[in-house]
C-alpha cells in the first residue's frame, strides 16, 4: 500500500533523499522493522547504549540485538563502534531524520483517535440569545470537566423535532410540556429592564413624567406592558422597537439604542461586567421558564444526563 501510495506522489512531493529508507522499509520481501524504531531513536540520541537500556527498561544486550536487527534489515551500519561506545554515522543521521518525527505524528495520531473513540458527540438545539448570552461564555467550563462529550450546537429560532431532526436535546423556553420529549426545569424565566449605565440615568425622571417618553425596546412574546401592570404602573406607549430574536433586544441596549425587557438569565454577564444596569424589579411571565428537554432515544444516555446536570449546576 505504501509503495502503491508513492507511485502516485510528484517528485517534487518526496525528497529523494529518503528512497533510500522507503525502499527498505516497505519492501515486500522483508519483514518490516518498524518495531525497532523507537529503539533506534532513544539510542540515536543519547548515543550511549546503557543509557538507552536504562530508559527503556531492557537490558543491555537486548537493546543491542535490536539494533543490530535493524542494521540487517536495512542492509547497512547506523552507528560507528568506537570502543565501548557508539556515534551514529550518516546513515543513521539520515534514518533519524525520517524516524523521530514520523514517530512522534504516529503517538499524536493514535492520541487523537483514542479520543475521539472515547468521546460521544450529543447534537443539541438551542435559542440563538441563549447560545450567545449564556451557553458560550461557559462551553470553556464544560470541556474542562467533560473533555469526553462533543457538543454539536444548532442555534435555531425553530422548535425543532428532536426525533426527526436527529438533535439528543435542546433548550426550550415554556411550561415544560412537549409530546415525545422527556423535559427537565433548569431556570426561572423571568425578565428586568435593562439599559446601559449612561440610560439608566433617565429612568426615573422618565418614569414620572409619564412612560410614554421611555425608549422602550420589547421581545415581541414579552411586552413591556405586563411588566408595567405588574408593577402598579401605567401602561407605556408603544416600544421603539420589537424583536423577535432575544439576542438582537440585548445588543440593542448594550449599544444604548434603549431601555430592554429581557431575561435575566441571559444578561448576567453583561450586569456583572457593568455593560447594562438593571432599572426595577424582576418580572415573571406565565410559561417562559427555560427546560432542557431530550428525545426518547436518549433518555439511557449517560452523556445527556451528565449534559443536564451540568447545566443545572451552571445556573445555581
Amino acid at each position: 500500500m505504501i509503495e502503491r501510495a508513492y507511485r502516485y506522489c510528484q517528485p517534487s512531493i518526496i525528497d529523494k533523499k529518503y528512497l533510500f529508507w522507503i525502499e527498505r522499509l516497505t519492501n515486500v520481501n522483508e519483514r518490516l522493522p518498524l518495531h525497532l524504531l523507537p529503539t533506534f531513536v532513544i539510542a540515536a540520541r543519547l548515543e550511549n547504549l546503557r543509557a538507552t537500556a536504562q530508559q527503556i527498561h531492557l537490558t543491555h544486550g537486548a537493546v543491542s540485538q535490536q539494533i543490530q536487527q535493524l542494521e540487517h534489515a536495512l542492509g547497512c551500519p547506523l552507528f560507528d563502534r568506537l570502543g565501548r561506545g557508539i556515534r551514529l554515522n550518516a546513515a543513521g543521521r539520515e534514518l533519524l531524520a525520517i524516524a523521530e518525527p514520523a514517530l512522534q505524528a504516529l503517538q499524536h495520531g493514535v492520541t487523537r483517535v483514542r479520543r475521539i473513540a472515547a468521546s460521544q458527540t450529543l447534537r443539541i438545539s438551542v435559542l440563538p440569545s441563549f447560545a450567545h448570552y449564556w451557553l458560550l461564555p461557559r462551553l470553556h467550563v464544560f470541556r474542562q470537566t467533560h473533555a469526553d462529550i462533543v457538543l454539536d450546537i444548532d442555534a435555531s429560532l425553530v422548535v425543532q423535532d428532536l426525533a426527526q431532526q436527529g438533535f439528543d436535546g435542546a433548550i426550550r423556553i415554556g411550561k415544560g410540556q412537549w409530546p415525545g420529549v422527556h423535559a427537565q426545569w433548569i431556570a426561572a424565566g423571568e425578565v428586568l429592564p435593562v439599559a446601559t449605565p449612561l440610560l439608566a440615568q433617565q429612568w426615573q425622571s422618565a418614569l414620572q413624567q409619564g412612560a410614554e417618553t421611555l425608549p422602550l425596546l420589547e421581545h415581541d412574546v414579552t411586552p413591556w406592558r405586563g411588566w408595567f401592570q405588574a408593577q402598579g404602573l401605567a401602561e407605556p406607549g408603544p416600544a421603539l422597537a420589537s424583536f423577535n430574536d432575544a439576542g438582537l433586544l440585548i445588543r440593542a441596549a448594550e449599544q444604548g439604542f434603549g431601555i430592554a425587557l429581557v431575561k435575566s438569565l441571559l444578561v448576567q454577564d453583561a450586569l456583572a461586567a457593568g455593560r447594562l444596569v438593571a432599572l426595577g424589579a424582576a418580572w415573571q411571565p406565565q410559561d417562559s421558564d427555560f427546560y432542557f428537554v431530550w428525545s426518547q432515544s436518549a433518555a439511557d444516555n449517560p452523556a445527556v444526563q451528565t449534559l443536564l446536570l451540568w447545566l443545572q449546576q451552571q445556573v445555581r
